[in-house]
This record gives structure tokens, C-alpha cells and sequence, in this order.
């Protein structure tokens, strides 16, 4: 298994939001809550050539679809990032990946979403197994994006996007375990006491169920299709959310949407697109707190 030099996680920089009230009688409690449309799709967006698909002609028509959804996570964005974004209609996304004089494609994730969005960090996985063999995992820095997603003004959900190693080999199990472990680790370090919603292409067979249920258990995620007894639990594409004090998230619908078809019939992607509804609550006071800087990167 090959490994990549040091984590990146210790550069981010998260910004905090403040949160204002009158600082007079103690506020009454304010209700909200709404519904969030979580896709999450692997677009198939090598080369021509290479992609099991034809992703110039069926990207344009994925961002179009992609935008019936209120967010979306995306993986495999790799060669043609202008191309899905041609007909893409959600107000809020992560830029387009810019190759210039590097010989990768880079992470191939992408994020967008109808609420404002702000993209925080690109971090690649400290582990993987395969350049020119086992799916190619090593030949480009694939590994998670985190964003935060405001649903109303002072209240954000933290959206990690995922690919992991492909594979079936004792190499490629390793390498997703240390990649969940990863993952875990930056849902602890950056999220911690924070909605999270995690979404992406988990690649786990179903011999790695305990795997996926070890990592939610000690990030107190709830896996979607688990608690919704999805009638398709062996997708690899999978949604995972947890609430926080001041904001409950529940899951109520899942579905694989078979809508994602070219003129003649034929999936725009080696993937169907997973679709996740989370209902959202909230209910919090506002107290009145002191400015507090955003943590910087010496900071522990």
C-alpha cells in the first residue's frame, strides 16, 4: 500500500459564525426547519476512452439534471469540468479543477448546492494501493472535500464529499480502512459538536458492512439507507448525516433515481445517482457572544 507524505488537515482554516441577540430578557426559542435533496453521483468523467461512458455528450445533461437537487456531491469530475457545469443551474459550486502543466486530473470532487456554500479544503488521502495497476487509485489525489452549508442565516451543516480506493484485493481493504479512519479523524478535529452530512463513493463491498458501521458508530453518523431499510443496501454510493444541539436532521426518503438517461434510454454513468431527503429542525436561543478569531493554522 502505497502512502502519501503528510496530511494536509492541519493547514485548514475553518471560519466560525457569529451569533448576535439582543442581550436584554432571555430570548424565546425560534423555531425552523426545512427539507434538503442530497444527491450524491460518480459522473464517470475520465477521458474519453478510458470512462466507461461518453461523459462529452452526458455531462451536460447530468448538471441539468443534478439541479433538480438542493445539494449535491460529486465524484469523478475529472476531465471535463466545464462540460458538467455547462447546463448546471444550483447558484453555489466548488470552481472547476484546472489542470495546467500538472499530469493528474486532480480529486475529481465537486460540490453544489442552492444554499450558499463556501468550499474550505481539498485534502488527498494519506493511503492508497494502485498507479498502474488495482483501478489506478494512486495515479491522481483522490480523497475528501470539505465545504459548510448555510440552511438558514447562523446555522450550517459541515458536507464532507468522498471517493475511496476501488478494489477488492487485501491492499485496497486496507487502503479504505485508513482512508475511513482519515475521514474520521477530520469529522472529529473540524466538526466536532457540528451537523455533518458525508456523502460520496465509498466503494466498501458488502464483506465491509461492519467496516461502515464501526466508522459511524464512532462519529455518531446515521447511515441513510441503513436506517431506512433501503431496498438496495450493496450500493457503493452511499449518504450519511448526523444533527447537533441546535439543529436535528432525519432522514426521510431514499432512492436511486434511474431518471439519469441519455435520449435512447442508456445511464448517463457507470453509477445511479443516490438520492438522499433529510428533514431539519432547529430550535435555538441566540445569546449574545464575544468576537472570536478564526483558528489559524498554528493553532492546536
Amino acid at each position: 500500500m502505497l502512502r502519501r507524505g503528510p496530511s494536509l488537515l492541519s493547514s485548514l482554516v475553518l471560519g466560525l459564525l457569529l451569533v448576535t441577540g439582543s442581550g436584554e430578557a432571555k430570548p424565546k426559542p425560534r423555531l425552523e426547519q426545512g427539507r434538503l435533496r442530497v444527491i450524491t453521483y460518480n459522473v464517470a468523467g475520465l477521458p474519453e476512452g478510458v470512462s466507461r461512458s461518453r461523459p462529452v455528450q452526458n455531462l451536460p445533461r447530468i448538471g441539468e439534471l443534478l439541479s433538480r437537487y438542493d445539494l449535491a456531491v460529486v465524484q469523478e469530475d475529472f476531465a471535463y469540468p466545464d462540460v458538467l457545469r455547462q447546463r448546471l443551474r444550483l447558484p453555489y459550486g466548488s470552481a472547476p479543477f484546472v489542470r495546467g502543466e500538472q499530469l493528474h486530473f486532480g480529486d475529481g470532487l465537486s460540490q453544489f448546492s442552492r444554499l450558499p456554500l463556501t468550499e474550505v479544503a481539498r485534502v488527498p488521502w494519506s493511503a492508497c494501493h494502485g498507479v498502474f495497476e488495482a483501478f489506478f487509485d494512486c495515479l491522481t489525489p483522490k480523497g475528501l472535500m470539505l465545504s459548510r452549508v448555510e440552511l438558514v442565516p447562523g446555522e450550517t451543516v459541515d458536507v464532507y464529499d468522498l471517493h475511496m480506493d476501488a478494489g477488492w484485493s487485501a491492499e485496497d481493504k486496507s487502503a479504505r480502512k485508513a482512508q475511513l479512519d482519515q475521514l474520521a479523524s477530520a469529522i472529529e478535529r473540524f466538526s466536532a459538536g457540528r451537523a455533518v452530512i458525508v456523502g460520496g463513493d465509498f466503494n466498501l463491498t458488502r464483506k465491509e458492512a461492519e467496516l461502515l458501521r464501526q466508522f459511524a458508530t464512532k462519529t455518531g453518523l446515521t447511515d441513510s439507507c441503513t436506517v431506512l431499510a433501503c431496498p438496495e443496501p450493496q450500493r457503493i454510493d452511499r449518504v450519511l448525516f448526523r444533527g447537533s444541539p441546535t439543529l436535528q436532521l432525519r432522514a426521510r426518503n431514499w432512492k436511486a433515481d434511474r431518471s439519469f438517461v441519455d435520449a435512447s434510454g442508456r445511464p448517463l454513468s457507470d453509477h445511479l445517482p443516490v438520492v438522499v431527503e433529510l428533514n431539519w429542525t432547529r430550535v435555538a436561543a441566540r445569546p449574545q457572544v464575544a468576537a472570536t478569531r478564526a483558528p489559524g493554522p498554528t493553532d492546536s
